[in-house]
């Protein structure tokens, strides 16, 4: 029998979430005031599906405040986080209240631009998506996986992962994006200091089937790469690494947060 889902959180991603279970509840006072469904319409359905901001804190960190408040009041049998996490918080949240919590990593986008759905994940239908990483407790997890498996197309990929190694795959997933946009910026500015076309350098680089083009497009007065969840998640992961001791995990994201300050500054 299919789990019944409630909806926790109405923004970009929780919207998109509420196409896939065009019927269940939205929990989200601020942004839907008197429609807002209550706590308890989401407590009374078998899973939340939490899909809340993580915004950045001035010490780089992903502000889990949201998080912990959300999962507090949760009474469903299982929670499923959406959001954005700082590796780790799944393991101290199920430590600390012995409730059934995973994560997923999300592949939504905010982007504008066209991406030809046989090579990337849609960006606004999460149905239409080829893998499902899910992170956590394996019968947890598995549970959860079901639960989205039935929207999806039954051929996808499901990777079960711990907990910490999904939050650590959300914020290398953005890190990477950012890091490619960093890496063709670099190289437009060599090639037109040399004289040389990017377009031409580009497109015959990008005819080699090893390299994939995506986030290599520069132009000018549009370098760098001025992002929601890069901004806030390259740092994250900046943060993150030193205080594991990942010094060169650090150093790298530091190099690319700087060397991007310097392509949006070229634009003005």
């Amino acid at each position: 029998m299919f789990k019944s889902v409630g909806l926790v959180g109405n923004g970009y991603l929780g919207r998109a979430y509420a196409k896939v279970f065009a019927d269940s509840p939205i929990y989200d006072p601020m942004a839907l005031g008197d429609k807002s469904a209550s706590k308890e319409d989401i407590n009374a359905c078998d899973i939340a599906l939490v899909a809340v901001p993580t915004d950045p804190m001035p010490d780089g960190l992903l502000d889990m405040s949201i998080i912990e408040a959300t999962v507090d009041w949760l009474k469903t049998d299982l929670i499923l986080i959406k959001s954005a996490l700082m590796p780790g918080t799944v393991d101290k949240l199920v430590e600390k209240t012995g409730k059934k919590i995973a994560v997923s990593v999300e592949f939504i986008g905010m982007g504008k631009y066209y991406l030809p759905p046989h090579k990337y994940p849609d960006p606004l239908d999460p149905q239409k998506h080829e893998m499902l990483i899910i992170g956590g407790e394996l019968d947890t997890a598995s549970a959860c996986a079901e639960v989205l498996w039935a929207k999806m197309s039954p051929d996808i990929r499901i990777h079960l992962i711990s907990a910490k190694e999904a939050e650590m795959c959300k914020l290398i997933e953005n890190a990477w994006g950012a890091m490619k946009v960093t890496w063709a910026n670099c190289m437009y500015s060599m090639i037109t200091k040399s004289d040389g076309n990017y377009i031409k350098t580009h497109q015959a680089w990008t005819a080699d089937g090893r390299v994939d083009a995506m986030h290599t497009r520069v132009v000018k007065g549009k370098r760098g790469w001025k992002s929601h969840c890069y901004d806030k998640d390259i740092q994250a992961l900046q943060t993150y690494s030193q205080g594991v001791g990942a010094n060169d995990m650090a150093e790298y994201m530091d190099t690319i947060i700087k060397l991007n300050q310097e392509h949006l500054q070229s634009n003005d």
